[in-house]
């Protein structure tokens, strides 16, 4: 299963568990990964990552559990690399044109539903898809969609105003009205839904007076294109 995404952050991360597990129709008991930076902050000896916040938050959601490859290591990811090989060719031969990010995504997800029809097990009898439906069964329940937002935190000036970086994925379409709190000489932005389907690069940008961060605990504040 492929997909596109402009960038590889952390919400993109998880968005992509999201729409894999939808495909797969469930949630297995273990997923094995590269020492990513977008869930690993250090990689220690061995087995020993020090792993930030968010992804095992995903994890647990999900009831599955994460397994991080050896550093230097190709015998443990050398089948999924070489995967990743045979994918290219076959799905970028030739190389075919989409309007939008969208498009190419939905195109993506058939094409490889498609492939696995296609395409034999190599080790067990039938095909790809023969042998998915047949471990589908095994898996887990598909949960509600884990909530991919990524917290940050930006201290503020005595005028109140301070640019966010680009948010992708997590903010709402232009001009939309975003929540905000208001605490002690700080301000939290509040965006856990997903309303731009083309993952605009918009910054966030918030204004209040002096007198009004300190009256009022939470207020609204509109998103502007940097």
């Amino acid at each position: 299963m492929l997909r596109a995404y402009p960038l590889q952050t952390q919400e993109m991360l998880f968005n992509a568990h999201v729409h894999g597990f939808r495909v797969f129709g469930g949630v297995p008991g273990r997923g094995i990964y590269d020492n990513m930076r977008t869930a690993v902050d250090r990689v220690g000896r061995g087995k020993e990552r020090q792993v930030n916040a968010r992804f095992p938050a995903m994890a647990s959601h999900y009831v599955f559990e994460p397994e991080f490859c050896n550093p230097a290591a190709g015998w443990e990811k050398g089948q999924v690399e070489k995967n990743v090989q045979d994918s290219r060719y076959r799905l970028w031969q030739p190389m075919p044109e989409f309007p939008d990010l969208p498009a190419l995504n939905a195109w993506l997800e058939r094409r490889c539903m498609e492939l696995w029809h296609e395409i034999p097990h190599g080790t067990l009898p039938g095909s790809v898809a023969d042998v998915w439906a047949e471990e589908r069964a095994t898996l887990m329940q598909l949960p509600p969609a884990f909530d991919g937002f990524v917290e940050r935190s930006k201290a503020v000036t005595d005028l109140i105003e301070q640019g966010a970086p680009a948010l992708y994925a997590s903010v709402p379409i232009l001009s939309q009205l975003l929540k905000a709190e208001l605490a002690e000489r700080q301000v939290r932005l509040i965006a856990y839904h997903m309303k731009s389907a083309r993952f605009p690069a918009y910054s966030c940008r918030f204004k209040a007076s002096s007198a009004g961060a300190k009256t009022k605990r939470e207020t609204s504040y509109v998103l502007t294109q940097a």
